[in-house]
């Protein structure tokens, strides 16, 4: 749960979007246009309609003309190219004139119970004119130059869970079709994602007779974009049983993989997937600043395992489990490189791991034990959060941020303690140091026999961090072990974390606060959804289209 550790993670096949993907494909949904209305810019609206064989989804999206200067991936910003919504049932004109005048607004509208999720996108600018300009000259765009952004449109947001007006996520339960950690925001981006094809070859239909539409290896290699910022981070303190679910999921597949033994057949598999990796990195643009990794050292280390996983297994020959090999490698190698190949090893063994991705809800009750003695309090800690207190909270640099919402949109920002205004509306985001309190009254209370709840007759202040404590009990991947208030603290680490359980990739940070991403690069197309359909798309490498190769709209 070391911070460091967690910016390392990469998406694997039981992320959000792949299991979201791989239920889709079982369950066989038909997903169909229902409604298009589009002008020659292609401002308009485009409706499809979801059958999931539980019931019936609608997926609309308007397309809106505006100024360039208005174009902004900031959550303060008031308009955008697109918004959608993902709503239950089908759609109605009622539902549509709604919708028409509430979607756009985002936060200043107003949704009903109807719409599960509400949304907002814009244009890669660059990218959305490339391709339309080349389609509607009837030319396929360059690959490579695809490969630089890897997307045409880019969200900013996935609001759910009563935000707006909408649906709750407790009506997502076992019956629903989107049951499951944010599977609903998964398929509004996918279906985003195939808008943005559809939209760019409307355009350039509109233009030119000569147009052509999209090869299919162009379609897939192209992702759907998003932008993140600190908005992110305080999810994972509020909702530590969820982390620990998530996380304890992905040890379990990493486990049941390494606990297999080495075969000819998994070394060789491992081996191409390890090749297409190297060569998903070379091709991986380059980083701006020092936050991750470089990716063509991350491919000079994904060959050294490669070496090593050949020497290993022609010296050993099949008398090895995949954990010691790694235990072996491991030590030698960074944490990008080591978190690379354990996404690659829980690839090896879908049979074994995929219904993980169908257990990533739990209930997140949090009930006080009054009938807790303090020693036993004090054991809790003393075994589960020892790490508290390798931070010492007197020094200016363990305390030199702060965290709290903003008046404009109510969205998580930081500060710099003693400098910056907001100090007065700081949110609880120090986990360790709330404990180290809590502990450092509990060590001089006379009665360590005595019920928790007398405790807190006396110290009612320390509340919510006894039950925090008490409710997460056992759960090993539950907390962060940081300190989210250290001048040396980088978020980002936090927020690569919560995006790789989603199934992003292509990792661009901006800052140390936002991130640029990738979903759905790689994956199938709503054409391809069928039970053969290969589940092994990660990592995607540039498409070889010859010049001149293009089919008619």
């Amino acid at each position: 749960m070391n911070p460091k550790q967690l910016g390392s993670f990469r998406q694997t096949r039981i992320s959000f979007s792949r299991s979201l993907l791989r239920k889709m494909m079982r369950e066989q949904w038909v997903i169909k246009n229902s409604a298009k209305q589009l002008d020659d810019n292609g401002y308009g609206h485009f409706i499809y309609e979801i059958d999931t064989k539980q019931g019936l989804l609608t997926f609309i999206a308007f397309s809106d003309e505006i100024d360039e200067a208005e174009r902004n991936d900031r959550v303060i910003s008031e308009k955008w190219d697109i918004t959608f919504a993902l709503i239950e049932g089908r759609m109605t004109h009622q539902k549509y004139n709604h919708l028409k005048s509430e979607l756009p607004k985002q936060e200043f509208g107003r949704g009903t119970e109807q719409d599960i999720v509400w949304s907002r996108a814009n244009k890669s600018t660059r990218m959305f004119n490339y391709i339309v300009n080349a389609l509607s000259a009837g030319e396929q765009p360059d690959p490579k130059e695809l490969a630089k952004v890897g997307y045409i449109l880019r969200t900013t947001a996935f609001y759910g869970n009563g935000k707006f007006g909408v649906a709750s996520y407790k009506k997502l339960n076992k019956t629903h079709p989107l049951y499951g950690a944010f599977r609903a925001q998964m398929l509004a981006a996918y279906l985003l994602r195939h808008f943005s094809f559809e939209l760019v070859e409307h355009i350039a239909a509109a233009a030119s007779g000569h147009a052509v539409s999209l090869e299919p290896e162009i379609k897939r290699y192209l992702g759907i974009g998003n932008a993140t910022g600190l908005g992110m981070v305080p999810f994972l303190i509020k909702h530590p049983k969820l982390v620990n679910r998530w996380l304890l999921l992905r040890e379990l597949a990493l486990a049941r993989a390494k606990n297999n033994w080495m075969t000819e057949g998994d070394v060789n598999q491992l081996q191409h997937f390890l090749n297409a990796a190297i060569d998903y990195l070379k091709e991986y643009p380059a980083i701006d600043t020092a936050l991750f990794a470089e990716p063509l050292g991350v491919a000079g280390e994904l060959a050294f395992i490669k070496q090593e996983l050949s020497r290993m297994y022609e010296h050993h020959k099949g008398g090895i489990k995949w954990h010691m090999f790694t235990s072996l490698v491991e030590p030698r190698i960074d944490s990008e490189s080591q978190e690379f190949l354990n996404t690659l090893l829980i690839e090896l063994f879908p049979e074994q791991v995929d219904c993980l991705g169908e257990e990533t809800t739990v209930d997140e009750s949090y009930e006080l034990e009054p009938g807790m003695t303090v020693q036993r309090l004090m054991t809790i800690i003393q075994s589960q959060y020892s790490w508290v207190f390798q931070f010492d909270f007197t020094k200016k640099e363990e305390k030199y941020y702060f965290w709290y919402r903003s008046a404009e949109k109510e969205e998580p920002r930081i500060g710099i303690r003693g400098s910056d205004p907001g100090e007065a509306y700081e949110m609880e985001m120090n986990i360790a140091e709330d404990i180290q309190n809590l502990y450092d009254t509990l060590i001089h209370y006379p009665d360590t026999q005595n019920y928790v709840s007398l405790f807190l007759l006396k110290y009612p202040r320390f509340r919510n961090t006894v039950r925090r404590i008490q409710s997460l009990e056992g759960l090993e991947f539950a907390e962060i072990r940081g300190n989210l208030q250290n001048k040396g603290m980088l978020p980002i680490q936090l927020m690569r974390c919560k995006l790789s359980l989603f199934g992003a990739d292509r990792f661009d940070p901006k800052s140390n606060k936002w991130v640029r991403i990738t979903l759905y690069q790689g994956a199938p197309l709503i054409s391809d959804l069928t039970e053969t359909c290969d589940d092994h798309w990660a990592f995607p490498l540039i498409p070889q289209i010859k010049k001149g190769e293009a089919n008619g709209v």
